[in-house]
């Protein structure tokens, strides 16, 4: 008997100092939740730590840690605990963001901007990978300080000059089916101008739940050229849609639409709708997923032959290089033109490559190398010429990009197109070379 009255006592102490310990716990969790919420970081941090041993893998207590850790100035602490917190529940939306914050203040922008596209997805972003980061590590703190309703707007400057604002051929003298020639006039050949350069967007997200959000965004440009008034362009588009973010997953559907102007002139508008799929496949690694839908009416008499549906997909792959300061990315492209308004050289069908290497060369300087190429060859054979028209776009724009100031960027970029064709008349290379002054909101 005596035995088993001192297992009891022995059990019953337990219980006590066990129960003790679980109200001291859940005390512990509580005391840090309100200080975090009162913004008291470094306090919480002060009082969570010390617990660590005991209650890591408690995801209230984990996130508690991690938050003070970051807001507190100790971005490695935090990212090491989120990712912990990951292992167990990866649908935890604002860990994504916090995740992210955490690798750009470590200035792993690379990382940073695959976990933030996780929940926020922004079109338009400047070139450089360490403004993009910074854009979405700004609305991501929004977000963690409670708003719903995010966004950014942007306003850039450019003057530069454009070596083929028209896109013309060189040759003026062009031959036909048949044996003619075709002739072309000083004005229809190359030339080159500088020009003025303005545009400005942004966009809004508004979360409706953790895991739903709608989006509204827009773009003008404007280009006018000095003397090649005839080249002067703008467009206005617009976009609007719905995202859903579960773990590494986002996925946004969008109704799109638009209309350029040459000239002054209302020529083309378009409507379509996108659907854009993004995969976060590891901590460097995002696959993404897009087709699209969009129909291209030429407004004047004299263009609206050139009207056409356009249906692409494209598959792609984006990987965080150079300890998370750099990112390489590769998208393969492929499409069809249907030709709606009897197009003398009919549909197209295409199919082409992009590829996209970001560097960050310091905490203000960041470079940029945009590169693709696309096959295109039509379904009739052109009567001027008597041949199916086949055309190879090439394309690539080196830049540097330079931030001076909160938000304010100067950047230096050269792009140059070349288009190889079997018809003389499409043939043209063009070289544009601009310095552009941009302010992010």
């Amino acid at each position: 008997m005596g035995r088993f009255w001192r297992a009891a006592f022995v059990a019953i102490a337990w219980s006590i100092a066990a129960a003790s310990w679980a109200q001291s716990d859940a005390q512990v969790i509580a005391q840090g939740e309100s200080l975090v919420r009162a913004g008291k970081f470094a306090d919480a941090y002060k009082l969570l730590e010390p617990h660590e041993d005991r209650l890591a893998g408690d995801l209230k207590f984990d996130y508690l840690l991690a938050r003070s850790a970051l807001e507190s100035g100790q971005p490695s602490k935090a990212s090491f605990i989120y990712e912990r917190i990951l292992a167990a529940e990866p649908n935890f939306v604002g860990v994504r963001l916090e995740m992210g914050r955490a690798y750009l203040a470590l200035g792993d922008y690379a990382r940073a901007k695959l976990e933030f596209e996780t929940v926020l997805r922004f079109d338009n972003l400047p070139p450089d990978l360490r403004q993009q980061a910074q854009i979405y590590g700004k609305a991501a703190e929004e977000y963690a300080a409670g708003k719903k309703t995010v966004g950014f707007a942007y306003l850039e400057y450019g003057y530069g000059y454009d070596s083929n604002p028209q896109s013309a051929t060189r040759i003026s003298e062009i031959s036909l089916a048949g044996g003619g020639t075709l002739l072309l006039p000083q004005s229809a050949l190359q030339q080159g101008d500088q020009y003025q350069a303005i545009n400005a967007g942004g966009e809004v997200i508004h979360a409706l739940s953790n895991t739903l959000s709608v989006f509204l965004g827009g773009d003008g440009r404007l280009r006018l050229y000095r003397d090649l008034q005839v080249a002067n362009w703008s467009t206005l588009d617009a976009r609007a849609g719905l995202g859903y973010n579960s773990g590494a997953h986002n996925v946004r559907l969008a109704l799109t639409g638009g209309r350029f102007w040459l000239d002054d002139l209302d020529t083309r508008d378009s409507a379509g709708t996108t659907l854009d799929y993004r995969y976060l496949a590891g901590r460097q690694d995002q696959v993404t997923l897009g087709v699209s839908a969009s129909r291209n009416k030429f407004l004047p008499d004299a263009l609206k032959i050139n009207s056409y549906d356009l249906y692409q997909g494209s598959f792609g792959w984006t990987h965080a290089a150079a300890d998370g300061r750099g990112a390489a990315g590769i998208t393969l492209v492929g499409g069809y033109e249907n030709a709606t308004d009897g197009r003398v050289d009919g549909d197209k069908p295409f199919a082409g490559m992009r590829i996209t290497l970001q560097r960050a060369l310091s905490n203000s300087v960041g470079s940029y190398l945009l590169a693709g190429a696309q096959h295109g060859q039509y379904s009739q054979s052109n009567p001027l010429f008597g041949t199916k028209r086949e055309d190879t776009l090439y394309d690539a724009t080196l830049g540097v990009s330079w931030g001076f100031a909160k938000g304010w960027s100067l950047r230096p970029q050269v792009l140059y197109m070349n288009n190889s064709s079997n018809q003389p008349l499409y043939e043209y290379d063009r070289t544009d070379v601009s310095l552009n002054l941009r302010l992010d909101l």
